[in-house]
């Protein structure tokens, strides 16, 4: 690479997105890249170029549900986030893809890939919410125009599907307060006023991808973290947005439950639960509600670089 080169990935034959740069320099810890999101966001892109297209001729014949999650996990993560620059089927794989041992994303490289997809789950639930016809026309126009490793999801139940009923939210903050004290959920209840679509977004993302099987590519030791080969196999993409698009099925077909709900809840009421489900692996910690990318460090020597989720 040179010095300074943007990072650009190949989406299909008509659309092509831009990543951001990546600089080299030499910081307090010795030579490092910087890489830097770029202008447009990534979901930005994607939203906007399948703007720009025509509704299928064919629709699609599967269930909405089905659609659902493979769209939101194509707009929002494969294509819609940094996780495009890692998995760039244009690139050879790296080396030290089958070594269990060694981490393949670095901690800066997770959070940024975090906060893209949850700010863009965000934005794509509110255009659900705003205007349903319009994004069923996406959903459709994703399916078609996006490469993906898997056809259909399925929303199965749990504990992100209960969390939804009106009842065992109410049981929910009742616990909160006995476990984390009435001042915690004070806090989460402002939170939530002020952001409830990203409180969601942030549970959603958390359960679909953070939680899931990214955590074995993720995990072991830094041996640096290239940019210019693929860092995780088709066979990993493939699993990785399987359980991706299941995550974001159930979190859609909540959506469509709070929709269809009677007005007696507001939607901060209803994403409340959300924000206390901690103990249920649902809550992410210290996650952002505002930010939209974050810079990414990579560090050529095989020092971890500073956790920032």
């Amino acid at each position: 690479m040179d010095s300074r080169e943007r990072l650009l990935v190949r989406v299909n034959d008509d659309l092509v997105v831009d990543a951001g740069t990546c600089e080299r320099m030499t910081g307090p810890d010795g030579l490092e890249r910087v890489v830097c999101p770029p202008d447009t966001p990534l979901f930005k892109q994607v939203l906007g170029y399948l703007q720009t297209k025509r509704d299928p001729e064919r629709r699609a014949t599967r269930r909405a549900v089905d659609g659902e999650g493979v769209a939101a996990a194509a707009v929002v993560l494969r294509w819609g986030s940094y996780f495009a620059v890692l998995a760039d089927g244009a690139k050879p794989l790296w080396e030290a893809v089958r070594s269990p041992a060694t981490s393949r994303i670095s901690d800066e490289e997770m959070a940024r890939i975090n906060i893209e997809a949850s700010a863009a789950m965000a934005d794509w639930i509110d255009l659900s919410r705003a205007d349903p016809e319009r994004h069923a026309r996406l959903v459709e126009r994703a399916i078609a125009y996006l490469p993906m490793p898997v056809g259909t999801a399925t929303p199965s139940t749990g504990a992100f599907w209960e969390l939804s009923e009106p009842e065992h939210a109410g049981r929910l903050a009742q616990a909160a307060e006995q476990v984390w004290g009435a001042e915690a959920v004070a806090r989460a209840r402002a939170q939530v006023d002020g952001h409830p679509t990203r409180v969601l977004a942030n549970a959603a993302v958390n359960v679909a991808w953070r939680n899931g099987p990214v955590e074995d590519i993720h995990a072991g030791r830094a041996q640096g973290y290239p940019l210019a080969e693929r860092r995780v196999t088709p066979e990993e993409e493939r699993l990785l947005m399987r359980v991706a698009s299941d995550g974001m099925a159930r979190a859609m077909a909540v959506c469509r439950r709070f929709a269809m709900e009677p007005a007696s809840r507001t939607w901060p009421e209803q994403v409340l639960p959300y924000a206390l489900a901690k103990m249920m692996l649902v809550t992410p910690t210290g996650w952002t509600l505002t930010e939209k990318s974050r810079e990414v460090r990579l560090y050529h020597s095989t020092r971890s670089s500073p956790s920032a989720l």
